[in-house]
């Protein structure tokens, strides 16, 4: 049987380079499997609309508990995560 892989064609060490082989193989394939998704992330659009990003409460006594609600709309076409919010 003439084939590529035949176990009388391979020389000694030849095995080792096949598994080399496959192992770049293998690399590659994950690589550009990262990149892709990678491209596929950067065309997905984020964008967060606040109708008024700056309220000023002025003077508040001390003692006195102040509340404003912030009105944040998501305007992407992916979720919208809000982390680490501090105040100015």
């Amino acid at each position: 049987m003439n084939s590529f892989l035949n176990r009388d064609l391979i020389k000694p060490g030849g095995r080792q380079i096949i598994k080399k082989i496959n192992i770049i193989i293998v690399v590659l394939f994950l690589v550009f499997c990262l990149a892709h998704q990678g491209l596929a992330q950067a065309k997905v659009k984020q964008k967060v609309k606040v109708d008024s990003p700056v309220f000023t409460f002025g003077k508040v006594p001390e003692g006195v508990h102040v509340h404003h609600e912030f009105i944040i709309k998501n305007s992407g076409d992916t979720l919208l995560h809000i982390e680490n919010v501090l105040p100015p």
